[in-house]
């Protein structure tokens, strides 16, 4: 992982468009309320990927601060 510091800030981003995909989709075919919590999921993934490119900006920062 040394190499792709951001993989997993990246994979939670796809895994978030993919849930707001198929939250629109339950929202217009099945029911708004299902695709209300699909939405809020992909929410959660987005500020999850964003809060784990912060800590992983803070660590590349303080691997430069080292040298």
């Amino acid at each position: 992982m040394k190499n792709d510091r951001h993989f997993t800030s990246r994979m939670l981003i796809c895994a978030g468009a993919l849930m707001t995909v198929s939250g629109l989709l339950f929202a217009i075919c099945v029911k708004l309320v299902y695709g209300g919590i699909f939405l809020a999921a992909a929410s959660c993934m987005f500020f999850a990927a964003r809060s784990f490119r912060i800590k992983e900006n803070n660590d590349d920062s303080e691997e430069k601060k080292d040298e």
